[in-house]
């Protein structure tokens, strides 16, 4: 079996949540494993290493997997299409690209991969690590995809939407899945990805991912599984630091040309990124 749907982003936009939520339908088959990586960083393996993560799957009408990964690399709906035909459904949910990009650096300061004295600002104006500032270019990524696939096989989520009406959201995608839209999940109600503090360990524990990766499938996906929930149980050490407005709006500046065209590309407003607070 392989899906017929992809979340496919952005990172850290809520998507861990809504494959949760969606993945509790019963009409709902996701992958046990949340980013599998396939379509940029696997693809070598096949698509019998792909298709092995389905062999759970039951007989339901929906069938997906998240990686949110795959909205940022060029490559990847080619090889989307060429694997799965251009009939795939995808839903990615966009947040507020210097958000975005601020809840993605606390996510490696607190892995230890960048130093843990580092100035957001000048992280982020220096280069590109990681893209932080890339993949908040959303304008780019979503026409990739539209030039392979018709815009009715997208649904574009605002993550600032589905903080005030999560149950909508949900409910939205369950629509545009073809499956029962008034099934209300478990998962609505709770938060994916609380942050975890695991800098102790510096660079060795993002290492021991690409090790686990290079397993025969039968030994990384109860590892992947075991070290998920190591992880959880692990102390929170250091203490978030809510991003200042007025550098927020600064950081904005870089990203309003493009918003500017996504606008235009989705025909949707996007002033709940630009327009003044009220607060």
């Amino acid at each position: 079996m392989l899906p017929n749907f992809l979340i496919i982003g952005v990172q850290k936009g809520a998507t861990t949540w809504l494959a949760n939520c969606l993945g509790q339908h019963p009409d709902v088959f996701m992958v046990e494993i949340k980013e599998i990586h396939f379509f940029h960083r696997h693809f070598e393996k096949g698509l019998k290493w792909y298709e092995s993560h389905f062999n759970d799957w039951s007989g339901q009408t929906a069938v997906g997997e998240a990686t949110p990964g795959y909205v940022y690399f060029p490559e990847v709906p080619g090889r989307i299409k060429a694997t799965l035909g251009d009939e795939i459904k995808f839903i990615v949910s966009l947040r507020h690209p210097v958000d975005r990009a601020y809840s993605e650096f606390w996510m490696h300061l607190s892995r230890g991969r960048i130093p843990a004295d580092t100035d957001f600002r000048t992280f982020f104006q220096q280069g590109d690590r990681f893209g932080m500032r890339g993949r908040g270019h959303y304008f780019a990524q979503l026409s990739r995809y539209l030039e392979y696939f018709p815009r009715e096989n997208m649904l574009v989520l605002i993550y600032e939407e589905i903080k005030r009406d999560g149950q909508k959201a949900v409910g939205g995608c369950l629509e545009f899945l073809g499956v029962d839209s008034q099934f209300v999940p478990d998962a609505l109600r709770t938060k994916a990805n609380k942050a975890i503090d695991v800098s102790v360990f510096h660079h060795q524990v993002w290492g021991l991912r690409w090790v686990i990766e290079s397993l025969p499938q039968g030994i990384e996906r109860p590892l992947v599984s075991v070290g998920r929930r190591v992880f959880e149980r692990l102390p929170k050490r250091k203490s978030y630091e809510p991003l200042a407005k007025d550098l927020r709006q600064e950081l904005l500046s870089d990203f309003m040309p493009d918003i500017r065209r996504l606008e235009h590309l989705l025909d949707r407003d996007l002033s709940i990124w630009y327009a003044p607070s009220r607060a």
